[in-house]
């Protein structure tokens, strides 16, 4: 009976020492060797994609070239006569209208009738001109009969130089009198019937078209007293016009001079083209643009002044810009910007800004950030473009 007491003792005694081990706190674990994470090195700013990937999700490149097409800038004008052969109607010296002959937007021929006049100051200088005319006769014919008696010796060479020196002013004065008149201008004909008028005559005149065109102005009416101050018509020429455009500020540098300007007449379903002859030299200030001009043919007089244009400049290609593919070109909040490959990188690629001076619908024109021979991301862009943003949102502040 003790021997079962004792050993009953024995076993609880293990038991309370097994238990205190078992519920007694573990020993703390040994620390794991430190690991390198990638995520905290600065992002060097290159999307990554395995040669799986970049099968997978189809992305190509192709390479940027020189500029291949024009640039065609879109312009907006009107129609303007020509202010380098516009004809402009005065009178040179004070007159009343007697008769107006023409309107306002008729179409007249050189030499038709526009004003009968009737003028004090004209017949005045008609009859200074028949004056000057009388006494210019007389001096002449007495330097006639001077010159025979000079050589019969009958008067001192004196005399006769005397003479020959006055039918040379007097004849002086009477072309004086003969180029006011056709200042005035009266015809030769004219001033030749000018000593057949006679009384209220002399003060009337005709005034007749300087040149073939339509009068796009008329500031006269019959009965009224107008002097050489006065604009009286405008007579525009019919065989061509002006188109003025304007160019804004940062497309001048694409502008210069003998590009071919392809003009629009909306409202006549009419196309013509003109070459670019002015640039102005400023800027307007209300639209921050710069006028140009061209000059178009008007052969069968259907184009008139004032008319609205539209139409395109062809801006020709060139060496210094780059011509990518319209897929290639990424727009994020007014940003402009490309994915090139990266040289270093395999399956890399890299964000580049770029300018760009026209975007079509299968192409885009660069005129920097971008040059011939870059590889360009062109399909799958904006995939890669999703990777960029999440990378780089990942790596803000690191």
């Amino acid at each position: 009976m003790p021997l079962v007491i004792v050993f009953t003792s024995l076993l609880l005694i293990v038991g309370w020492f097994g238990y205190s081990k078992l519920t007694a706190a573990p020993p703390p674990a040994a620390p794991e060797p430190a690991t390198v994470s990638f995520d905290n090195r600065p992002w060097d700013g290159v999307v990554r994609f395995t040669p799986a990937e970049l099968d997978a999700i189809g992305i190509r490149t192709t390479p940027a070239t020189t500029q291949l097409h024009a640039i065609r800038l879109p312009i907006v004008g009107t129609t303007k006569y020509d202010e380098e052969t516009l004809s402009r109607v005065r009178l040179m010296f004070e007159a009343r209208i007697d008769k107006v002959h023409v309107h306002r937007g008729e179409r007249i021929k050189k030499g038709q009738p526009l004003l009968d006049v009737y003028s004090k100051e004209l017949a005045e200088a008609k009859i200074n001109y028949e004056i000057q005319q009388i006494e210019w006769s007389y001096a002449k014919n007495l330097l006639t009969s001077r010159e025979k008696l000079l050589n019969s010796s009958s008067i001192p060479d004196r005399v006769y130089l005397e003479t020959q020196n006055e039918e040379m002013k007097q004849r002086r004065e009477m072309e004086v009198a003969k180029d006011r008149l056709l200042i005035y201008e009266l015809s030769e004909a004219d001033v030749d019937k000018v000593e057949h008028e006679v009384g209220a005559q002399k003060a009337r005149m005709t005034i007749r078209s300087p040149a073939d065109g339509i009068v796009i102005e008329r500031n006269v009416n019959q009965g009224n007293l107008y002097g050489p101050e006065d604009l009286l018509f405008v007579i525009a020429p019919l065989d061509h016009l002006w188109v003025w455009g304007n160019v804004f500020e940062s497309d001048l540098g694409l502008v210069q001079l003998g590009q071919t300007w392809e003009i629009e007449f909306p409202f006549l379903s009419e196309k013509v083209r003109g070459k670019l002859d002015y640039i102005s030299n400023r800027v307007e200030p209300d639209t921050h643009a710069v006028r140009v001009r061209t000059a178009i043919p008007n052969v069968d007089v259907r184009l008139k002044g004032d008319m609205l244009v539209q139409g395109v400049i062809e801006i020709p290609p060139s060496q210094d810009r780059t011509e990518i593919p319209r897929s290639a070109l990424i727009v994020n909040d007014s940003q402009l910007y490309v994915f090139a490959c990266d040289d270093q990188v395999v399956g890399g690629f890299r964000r580049q800004n770029v300018r760009v001076s026209q975007e079509r619908d299968d192409y885009v024109i660069i005129s920097s950030g971008a040059k011939p021979g870059d590889c360009l991301v062109s399909v799958g862009a904006l995939l890669v473009e999703q990777r960029y943003e999440t990378l780089a949102a990942r790596h803000v502040g690191r």
